[in-house]
């Protein structure tokens, strides 16, 4: 490429950090979606019912990483496979693993409350409540009773999010996470001033609960437009290794935070008896909320950084990237600070009473906050490597964030500074292992690239060089004409020909002008980012606009050759003519269109 051309590339992001915020929303509602019965679980539990309960509530918490272990195996290895489809325009594939997940998500989800309603007592045993500790093995039986209902809605809520993400409906996870709030609320007021259930009744509210969310998610897909739909005809059972390992990363992730929370509750206990153990459930509880922005963050580079493997786009990787990093620093950065300080009447809420328990559930929630931008950088690096298809560095990354570091760490300090050294051992844990990480993408930087993509320890031939393509972001009909002269001379100095180098400047011109023209309007700003690659043989037209749907190939016919008009949209026509294969999909309220040439 010409030094001319090079001079005239602007940065082409915007579309990839507005796509990236509204996806770690989205996850970070599915991560809050088990959270979220907890915590009003606990707030409410420990208010209103007592001590014991509230502990009961924290040793159950391990059922939650259980249900995480399910619904992040399918989520990750799900999202994973349909990005890299999209990206690739590969609309069959995505259908076929969409319906493949359905199918093991409601396998394994109605199993898992089938055993939790016959082996309650046996459950409760392995989570830590011992029979010999009668009344707190009691409740933790009757929470796990109720619970365990509402196994299938939950897995399947948490699944389906990120999916009504990539078909472009972010309205609805939302709605669906505050009806199950509310509902959740209502129902454990009502069983605490009404019925009086106990624990029991806490549970069954949960479960309600999450019922309401999943049939709101379900509602989507009585829309006949939609990316996904289920069929069984479309089933391939050649896929589930894919899957799995796709989703292997975030199981180890989730089954080291079943074991942790067990490890860290035998430690306590051992130390200071259970009032140890409640501080530590409201630490555990309220952990599954503030670390949701990390786990978001996470998700959201799990998703659009596999679209951008997908379309081996190295710059849209590294503004993945690179957007996650600023959220960590301001996002995650401004709660620790906020949870930090709010941390005494946090704890209050938990423990009302003031004494050492509320003293210690302070210092545990305070102690935990700083480990919070070191926990939310090592997620997200969990799963950038799972983007980029390192699956085993990936998995020992989730192991460290979980139990490696942070066991170390509980069992050494405790030793030295007895509970203290246990609630400081989430940030000594969380802090190495950053800092081992970061030593690595130093001492692995690639000379062959710049900035933070050397850093990035992609594959030698990921992407495509930057003499092989061109790309823009354009706003005005002057950009399109300006950088289809450009896409002139690009495709003439990769030996395309004068006669096929115009032919796709031309189709360039008119496509971005046509999106340009009708798609940039009312007062909603719009964006547009057109990429050009000479790969092997073919040359790759990429677009991408924020506009209304607009699938090509189904317009295509309207641009049929006019006897009257012979010139109208003849670069168009004509690319469609010789194009060796043309995709098209709306996901995430985006147009990606993919012409093969």
């Amino acid at each position: 490429m010409s030094s001319a051309i090079n001079t005239k590339v602007a940065k082409n992001d915007t579309i990839i950090r507005k796509l990236f915020q509204t996806t770690m929303i989205t996850m970070m509602i599915a991560e809050l979606s088990g959270a979220l019965s907890s915590v009003i679980d606990g707030l409410i539990t420990g208010f209103s019912l007592g001590q014991i309960e509230l502990a009961a509530l924290g040793v159950c918490l391990p059922y939650y990483s259980i249900l995480s272990i399910i619904s992040g195996i399918l989520m990750i290895g799900c999202s994973a496979m349909c990005t890299s489809a999209i990206g690739r325009g590969d609309s069959k594939e995505t259908s076929s693993v969409f319906s493949l997940t359905v199918l093991i998500g409601g396998m394994l989800s109605v199993t898992l409350t089938i055993l939790g309603l016959a082996f309650p007592d046996g459950i409760a045993n392995l989570f830590g409540a011992k029979a010999e500790a009668a009344d707190l093995h009691r409740e933790t039986v009757n929470y796990l009773r109720g619970v365990v209902i509402g196994a299938p809605a939950l897995v399947f809520f948490v699944v389906l999010t990120p999916i009504l993400q990539l078909d472009g409906d972010t309205k609805r996870p939302q709605l669906a996470s505050a009806l199950m709030a509310i509902t959740d609320i209502a129902g454990d007021l009502l069983n605490v001033y009404v019925f009086h259930g106990g624990v029991y009744g806490m549970a069954l509210a949960s479960s309600v609960s999450h019922i309401v969310a999943f049939i709101t998610i379900l509602t989507h897909f009585t829309k006949k437009s939609g990316l996904f739909r289920f069929s069984f005809s479309a089933i391939r059972f050649d896929m589930i290794p894919a899957l799995t390992k796709g989703g292997l990363p975030r199981a180890v992730c989730m089954l080291s935070r079943t074991l942790l929370p067990i490890f860290m509750n035998t430690l306590v206990l051992a130390l200071v008896g259970s009032t140890g153990v409640t501080a530590l459930s409201a630490q555990s509880t309220l952990s599954f909320t503030i670390a949701s922005l990390g786990w978001g963050i996470g998700g959201a580079v799990s998703i659009m950084g596999g679209m951008m493997v997908g379309e081996q786009d190295e710059k849209g990787l590294e503004e993945v990237v690179r957007t996650a990093l600023w959220d960590i620093l301001i996002g995650v950065t401004a709660i620790s600070v906020v949870v930090f300080l709010a941390a005494p009447y946090i704890s209050a809420l938990f423990v009302p009473e003031a004494g050492d328990t509320q003293k210690m559930t302070v210092d545990a929630i305070r102690s935990y906050t700083f480990a919070l931008p070191f926990f939310a950088f090592n997620v997200m690096c969990a799963n950038y490597l799972q983007a980029i298809t390192r699956i085993f560095a990936s998995t020992l990354v989730n192991i460290g964030i979980e139990v490696a570091f942070t066991a170390v760490s509980a069992y050494i300090l405790s030793t030295l500074f007895g509970t203290m050294g246990i609630w400081l051992s989430y940030f000594c844990g969380q802090a190495i292992l950053s800092l081992v990480l970061f030593v690595i993408a130093a001492v692995k930087k690639d000379p062959a690239r710049h900035g933070l993509a050397a850093h990035m320890v992609l594959k030698k031939d990921f992407g495509v060089p930057e003499k092989d393509r061109i790309e823009r972001s354009l706003n005005t009909m002057d950009e399109v004409v300006e950088f289809s002269e450009d896409v002139s001379r690009f495709c003439m100095e990769h030996k395309l020909g004068s006669k096929e180098s115009n032919r796709l400047a031309l189709c360039v011109e008119e496509m971005a002008g046509n999106v340009i023209e009708h798609g940039f309007t009312g007062d909603k700003p719009h964006h547009l980012d057109v990429r050009v690659l000479v790969k092997g043989e073919s040359v790759i037209l990429r677009m991408r606009d924020d506009c209304e749907k607009f699938d090509l190939c189904e317009k295509a016919q309207k641009w049929s050759f006019d006897p009257e008009h012979p010139e109208k949209n003849i670069g168009i026509r004509i690319v469609l003519k010789l194009a060796k294969d043309i995709s098209y999909t709306n996901t995430m309220n985006t147009n990606n269109l993919i012409i093969t040439v």
